[in-house]
């Protein structure tokens, strides 16, 4: 799971990324000096929370991914199995999609092997 990070980490449009457990704990995380990582996974946690439960309300099938777009970038959680990724990319940045689904695919054939207690 790390490797997946550091190689999101490399990319100049990642501020940060973190992998975050359903049920809210952060597993692993590599976030720039700027951003906190309580604040990232608050913020993650509530949107899936909330958009989760909209969608089932509505009828909808569940989300694969939430784009919150800001000024300064976008807030982007993919929801991987049993972990969510969550990649803060920098302003501007447009073709990022390729690589965060490339880490969300690696994330998926490795999530179900994750355990509070494996870390």
């Amino acid at each position: 799971m790390e490797a997946i990070l550091n190689r999101l980490e490399k990319e100049a449009w990642v501020r940060g990324s973190m992998i975050v457990s359903n049920e809210g704990m952060v597993v692993v995380e590599r976030l720039s000096g700027d951003l906190d990582r309580d604040a990232v996974a608050a913020l993650a946690g509530d949107l899936v929370t909330e958009v989760g439960e909209g969608l089932k309300e509505a009828g909808h099938e569940p989300f694969k991914r939430i784009v919150l777009s800001a000024t300064t970038g976008d807030l982007v959680v993919v929801d991987c199995g049993t972990v969510y990724l969550v990649v803060i990319t920098a302003a501007g940045s447009e073709a990022f999609y390729i690589e965060i689904d490339s880490a969300a695919q690696q994330l998926k054939r490795v999530a179900p092997t994750i355990t509070m207690r494996g870390m």
